[in-house]
């Protein structure tokens, strides 16, 4: 008997504040064990590299920090993701002037239609939800930009101008506690990796320097996030002299930025043992390192139908190939495809990115003969991946980016109803509650036609599906987006096929002419002249052109 499609819970939240620590879980989902899941994670994450990891890293040595930053709300979640992207930035030689905290910490509050992250900027806040921030590129802002900006006033998170931020993040890498090298090699690449862990004070040493929690450790603590900047295999075990009264087996720490100011001998950094309970630990996932960023600008558009990045993924069971679709409108003046991100945890599952015309009845087609394959490749890690597409010319007005996930070549020998079997997946952005009170979380802001999902030869809207297979309303919206530029000072609009911001019965004529090769249409305006989307500028564009000047 097959089993019921689902979607599946394949991460949770933990809050980071003054709180105890609670996951959290969005209606219809399954919650996973929290051990199951790193055991799972410890038999995929097998990465061969050919950096050579040295015995002891800092890239706070190496420059690649700003200055110490101290925290002042529940915001340590909010300091360590802005640590972290200073880090890459620098890294890869960009200028960075001290990013706004601030600035996140608003953005990540209730919008004045009553969706997104439901909280306020004093409260406790979530690992996901700078990496939504990061890669929707609302931000980061540097507070200079931001000119006199009061977090305590008036402001909605509405208000917030994108056209601050100067970089975009491209790709994202999530880490995991049983790869150990893997974080060790994101460190050396991109400068700094954000985790978290449970803090206590009886397990912090007497010059607050050095973290140690045992695994038998059960007392109360907070989740607190950071940044992991170095390590040092030789750390020796005598610095952990916490009142817990214990120490780890072997050497060996991590080096972590803090968020509480220059507060001990070390200048706000402290070393957290490798053996720590929670350092890197899943339950506080997503843990991650910024593998790939942009300069924004006024050519460059990031198209896009959600905010909030994937705090789930959908995963279709017993089958080897699922294609998700997001749907936009390519319309505005940015018509070459530079860049395809989504976000999955298929690892090492092979991936095909097509462009996906529309049918008669404004939905993608299913009709895969005229899908236009971009590019194709392997997701290689979990997490945001980012593609290049080779600058593709985006047929002017509504079409679809498709990505296709297969994972044949993962199953040879596995039956689909073993537990080994992988089917395919990509992160959606869902709403979220807590798990204990049942308040939401996220409330998500999800529209018919924005996302589709097809598999079985059958093409369904992501909101049908969901109520179908779910019983669920609200639904979620796929992370797929692209990376599109403009085309200089030609703009395109449809039917204006000369250019000067009208569409009327010059436009027409400037077909005719074209058909009849007295003149020679610029790339731009025959994607303008092409109004029936068939690819082709024919004397059915210009009819359907004097059927829109007849509706005015």
């Amino acid at each position: 008997m097959r089993k019921k499609i689902f979607i599946k819970a394949v991460s949770a939240l933990s809050v980071f504040g003054i709180v105890a620590c609670t996951s959290a879980f969005g209606a219809g989902a399954v919650a996973i064990d929290r051990e199951t899941a790193v055991s799972a994670d410890s038999r995929a994450e097998n990465i061969v590299s050919d950096i050579v990891l040295p015995a002891k890293y800092s890239s706070a040595e190496l420059g690649f920090v700003t200055d110490i930053k101290s925290q002042q709300y529940n915001d340590c979640w909010a300091v360590s993701s802005i640590s972290v992207f200073e880090s890459k930035l620098l890294h890869d030689g960009f200028s960075v002037n001290n990013i706004s905290q601030d600035h996140l910490n608003l953005w990540a509050t209730k919008r004045s239609n009553g969706t997104g992250w439901q909280r306020t900027y004093r409260d406790s806040g979530y690992a996901d939800t700078a990496i939504g921030y990061f890669t929707s590129w609302q931000g980061g802002v540097e507070s200079e930009a931001l000119g006199d900006f009061d977090i305590t006033g008036e402001i909605s998170p509405d208000s917030l101008d994108p056209s601050l931020v100067k970089y975009g993040v491209t790709a994202v890498e999530y880490l995991y506690k049983s790869d150990p090298d893997s974080i060790k090699r994101s460190i050396i690449e991109n400068g700094g990796v954000y985790t978290a862990y449970g803090t206590t004070a009886s397990c912090v040493n007497s010059d607050r320097t050095a973290y140690f929690m045992p695994e038998s450790y059960s007392g109360d603590m907070t989740g607190h996030a950071v940044e992991i900047v170095g390590w040092d295999n030789n750390y020796a075990r005598s610095n952990f002299d916490g009142t817990v009264g214990s120490k780890p087996k072997k050497p060996g720490a991590w080096l972590a930025r803090n968020s509480y100011g220059n507060y001990n001998s070390l200048g706000g950094y402290f070393w957290i043992s490798y053996e720590d309970k929670y350092v890197f630990d899943q339950k506080y996932a997503p843990l991650y390192s910024i593998k790939s960023v942009q300069e924004t600008n006024e050519n460059t558009r990031l198209e896009q139908n959600e905010i909030y990045g994937a705090t789930y993924e959908i995963e279709i069971e017993e089958r080897n190939e699922v294609s998700f679709i997001n749907r936009f409108d390519f319309s505005n003046g940015y018509n070459t495809l530079d860049k395809v991100i989504f976000e999955t945890k298929c690892k090492n599952a092979d991936y095909t990115l097509y462009y996906v015309p529309d049918n008669s009845h404004n939905m993608p087609t299913s009709d895969r003969d005229r899908w236009i394959k971009l590019y194709e490749g392997t997701a290689d890690y979990k997490g945001y991946i980012c593609a290049d597409t080779d600058d593709f010319t985006l047929p002017l007005g509504y079409g679809s980016i498709a990505v296709v996930i297969n994972t044949e070549q993962l199953n040879v020998g596995i039956e689909p109803s073993s537990a080994d079997f992988t089917s395919p997946s990509l992160g959606t952005c869902e709403w979220l509650t807590n798990k204990n009170s049942g308040e939401y979380i996220l409330i998500n802001d999800s529209h018919y036609g924005d996302s589709f999902i097809y598999y079985d030869n059958q093409m369904r809207d992501l909101l049908d599906w969901y109520k179908t297979e779910n019983n669920d309303d609200l639904g979620g919206t796929l992370v797929i987006k692209a990376v599109t530029t403009g085309n200089g000072a030609e703009k395109t609009t449809l039917g204006d096929v000369n250019l000067d911001g009208v569409v009327n019965i010059v436009d027409v004529t400037c077909i005719q002419k074209h058909l009849a090769e007295d003149t020679k249409l610029s790339e731009v305006r025959k994607l303008n002249a092409d109004v029936n989307g068939d690819g082709q500028v024919t004397i059915a564009d210009a009819t359907e052109i004097q059927k829109m000047i007849a509706n005015k």
